[in-house]
């Protein structure tokens, strides 16, 4: 399981507490915190945080690079039947495992869907509901996909299925998730969809500017994809 981190320090505290809690019950399963080059102390602040938690670990990158890269960086290396990635800040709660575990039984790549669950009250902001739901509607045009939610940070694979999308992605930001469930499509893996809810107290922390200015340079990225994929870049079968 792979938690990208980003200037977070403040939430090192709690999100190691919650990991160390959850590790206990759930032996199987070991963790990597992924620290995407921050610069308020991230780092420091998961090693202290990890010292005591058996089967977690961090992996600090020296440079700021996305999230995409920060996932596709842990997974590339790792070894497990099952790889997971879930927003570092505990967006989803790690209620939410135990059932993509179980739908990774019968599917090569699980998505979680905000979608399929009920959202706490007083949750995102309209205008970044708005975003989200444009977004995705132009997701499921411009790359042929038919997903209620495709951002959702919380998602599964078979090791099999990280290593074919992760050794052809190459997206470093928000629209990564398009591109793997777009590269899933094209090499024909079976995905399923769990319901994802949103932590109550997860807060929302991206002013209106960067909303904007994000949903443009997505709006490249999906470009990016359909032309990546035209020119026989991703090296599909």
């Amino acid at each position: 399981m792979v938690l990208p981190v980003y200037n977070e320090a403040h939430l090192a505290p709690k999100v190691c507490h919650d990991l160390r809690s959850f590790l206990r019950k759930n032996r199987l399963i070991s963790a990597l915190v992924v620290d995407d080059g921050s610069a308020d102390g991230t780092a420091e602040a998961f090693q202290r945080g990890l010292s005591n938690v058996g089967k977690a670990s961090l992996l600090a990158l020296p440079t700021n690079g996305g999230k995409a890269r920060a996932v596709r960086v842990a997974f590339l290396s790792a070894k497990a039947d099952f790889l997971i990635f879930i927003d570092g800040d505990l967006a989803y709660s790690f209620d939410h495992i135990a059932p993509l575990l179980d739908s990774l039984k019968q599917h090569d790549v699980v998505i979680g869907s905000r979608s399929l669950a009920p959202q706490p009250q007083g949750g995102a902001p309209a205008r970044r509901v708005f975003l989200g739901w444009g977004f995705n509607h132009l997701v499921c045009l411009l790359c042929g996909l038919d997903y209620p939610d495709t951002q959702a940070g919380l998602k599964g694979f078979t090791a099999e299925a990280a290593q074919k999308l992760f050794s052809r992605q190459k997206l470093d930001g928000f629209a990564f998730d398009a591109e793997l469930l777009y590269l899933a499509k094209k090499l024909g893996l079976c995905v399923g969809q769990i319901p994802a809810q949103v932590s109550g107290e997860h807060t929302y922390k991206t002013s209106q500017v960067k909303l904007i200015f994000d949903s443009l340079r997505c709006l490249k990225d999906l470009l990016l994809i359909r032309w990546w994929s035209a020119v026989g870049s991703y090296k599909l079968p």
